[in-house]
């Protein structure tokens, strides 16, 4: 039986959720131990994770290690960087990040190799397509969390939305992903839903 990352990497429907269930603990304990003075920063490093996890699945070759040990670098690299991001952010003010426009910037998704199998290509194209068909609150938010490296609170400044709002929208966006990944209609959660 193939691994969860090799599933996910070939579009299984239920391999995304077993890999939330199989190593959301272990994430959320490596956000907590790097990020323990920015409690506000742990949910976001988490999801950022999993995107990252998604996002290259393909590169786990089970030759090279356990699957759980490719998870832990995959996370501890990420959060690493996201801690930098946050004394690098404390340290200076960061005036250009009012000049974002996440309409313009899809997910810097990696190239395809030529070995790429059509299911892989075909679930980056989901992925890539599902990011740009997300509502603009939605899309912008998740944008300006993962790939920005800013906290909810920061994003809830720029955008002037509540922090419970911010969470929200990368919430449904994630799940409008997940549905689209998953082969299902990313209309069954409406635009009309967003606060």
């Amino acid at each position: 039986m193939n691994s969860i990352l090799q599933r996910i990497s070939v579009g299984d429907e239920s391999a995304a959720d077993e890999c939330v269930a199989e190593y959301g603990g272990m994430i959320w304990r490596l956000a907590k131990r790097y990020l323990n003075r920015a409690d506000s920063e742990i949910d976001d490093a988490v999801q950022e994770v999993f995107v990252e996890i998604w996002i290259h699945a393909d590169r786990y070759d089970p030759s090279k290690g356990t699957e759980a040990a490719f998870v832990a670098t995959l996370a501890h690299r990420r959060i690493i960087d996201r801690q930098r991001k946050i004394s690098t952010r404390r340290a200076h003010e960061r005036a250009s990040v009012t000049d974002h426009n996440p309409s313009s910037h899809d997910p810097d998704l990696p190239s395809l190799s030529q070995s790429g199998s059509d299911h892989a290509h075909l679930y980056r194209k989901e992925l890539s397509e599902g990011f740009s068909a997300l509502p603009e609150s939605e899309r912008s938010a998740l944008w300006m969390s993962v790939y920005k490296g800013l906290s909810h609170r920061e994003i809830s400044q720029i955008t002037e939305a509540p922090v419970g709002t911010v969470k929200s929208r990368i919430r449904r966006a994630m799940l409008r992903l997940t549905a689209t990944l998953k082969g299902n209609s990313s209309e069954q959660l409406t635009e009309g839903s967003t606060p």
